[in-house]
């Protein structure tokens, strides 16, 4: 007599369920550009088909591919490469570098600022500490002390010299690997 466990059982509408989200899943992966699929964790074999994908015009063709593609994620390891989707597509990311720039740039001096430098290389492991500390003294030496008094090219340098730390702090962001 065989014994079956309850947690390795599924209904077949549960597995058709797991296979029309992983089909989706599929079909969204298929839409990305090819730069946001390369930070993603996928396998050669998956990120083939991908490329592949682009090829395929005919609506039927597309369906069949995206089961294809849905049936490799679930030779994978489909919860990682939802949680780095989780992550692309996190609402709090800008919100999250302007914070960074604003807690930087009320600093006095750069030895200041370095507790927030900490936080953004430990969050981007991949970041130059030397160039986000050029970027951060440069940011610190051009704030206007009296906005009201100081003339417009000096709030321009300012300006400017946010916006590269910005700039900076947005590639990393794109650059960063997500698992």
């Amino acid at each position: 007599m065989t014994e079956y466990s309850d947690d390795q059982i599924t209904s077949k509408g549960q597995q058709k369920r797991e296979d029309n989200a992983l089909q989706e899943l599929g079909l969204l992966l298929m839409d990305m550009k090819q730069v946001e699929r390369e930070r993603l964790p996928l396998r050669d074999d998956l990120q083939y088909a991908l490329v592949e994908a682009t090829r395929i015009t005919s609506h039927e063709a597309r369906r069949r591919h995206a089961q294809y593609i849905g049936r490799l994620i679930r030779e994978t390891n489909s919860e990682q490469i939802l949680q780095a989707l989780e992550r692309l597509n996190d609402p709090f990311r800008q919100q999250r570098l302007s914070n960074w720039v604003e807690q930087i740039v009320i600093c006095e001096q750069p030895k200041d600022a370095e507790s927030t430098v900490q936080q953004i290389l430990e969050f981007f492991p991949h970041g130059d500490r030397q160039q986000l500390r050029n970027l951060t003294r440069n940011a610190l030496k051009a704030r206007v002390k009296d906005p009201a008094a100081a003339p417009p090219s000096e709030k321009e340098k300012f300006k400017r010299e946010r916006r590269k730390l910005i700039n900076y702090l947005n590639q990393l962001d794109k650059t960063a690997p997500l698992y």
